[in-house]
């Protein structure tokens, strides 16, 4: 080999060659990087959903110890009902009450009806695993007229962005005569003949949270295994 090519075999990589290969990697990394903090985050937020309903599960069960379900009084206020049969069963940081400050975020968005705040008639507090849950019962819910008797709005995160109905504001319900709290909209109807409630179908919750109604994403995430696939 004479002294030029050994020269040439021995050249390392030229600047425009280093910053061609470094602006490839900056254009990948822009494409990955928000992919995986995205699908970071929803696995966050699921987790907590999945914890959430865990705490209604043991909620009930413990306050089904000492009165049964089908006794509980729907009749009464909010306040009367969450400090009977909520507040001695879940672990409280912070009571805000019937008030809209220092539970909840200001404002939450939604891709179909626009931003709005938790309202006043919802009892409000704030859990000691970061969770904020607002509380209303029902007027009307009876034997007579099977229907929603309690409604449960959960920040999974407290005031934490994103703010989000369907990514960490979610809803929960009692029915009556359904001794337990579910996912908005998992029944669908009432059968008076057989007197029980009617399963909604999958495909109708999916397309709703997608397009309608994010109340409706809770029970979309359960159906689709614990995963935020949107």
């Amino acid at each position: 080999m004479n002294l030029k090519n050994e020269k040439n075999a021995k050249r390392g990589f030229t600047l425009v060659e280093v910053l061609l290969v470094l602006a490839i990697v900056g254009i990948i990394a822009a494409f990955v990087i928000p992919l995986v903090i995205s699908h970071a985050n929803k696995t966050q937020l699921t987790s907590a959903l999945q914890k959430t309903s865990n705490t209604f599960t043991n909620m009930v069960n413990h306050a089904q110890a000492d009165v049964k379900m089908e006794a509980w009084d729907f009749n009464s206020t909010t306040p009367e009902f969450v400090a009977a049969y909520v507040l001695p069963y879940i672990n409280i940081a912070k009571d805000c009450g019937m008030t809209d400050t220092g539970c909840f975020a200001d404002t939450y968005i939604t891709n179909n009806t626009g931003g709005a705040s938790i309202s006043n008639d919802y009892y409000k507090v704030a859990l000691t695993d970061g969770t904020a849950m607002a509380i209303k019962l029902t007027p009307g819910c009876s034997e007579d007229n099977p229907s929603e008797c309690v409604d449960f709005i959960v920040d999974v995160n407290a005031s934490n962005k994103p703010n989000a109905w369907g990514k960490d504001v979610f809803q929960f319900q009692i029915l009556n005569s359904l001794n337990a709290v579910v996912p908005y909209g998992t029944f669908d109807s009432f059968n008076s003949e057989t007197n029980k409630w009617e399963f909604a179908e999958d495909a109708d919750a999916s397309d709703k949270c997608l397009n309608s109604d994010e109340r409706y994403c809770a029970l979309k995430i359960i159906n689709d295994g614990w995963e935020m696939n949107y």
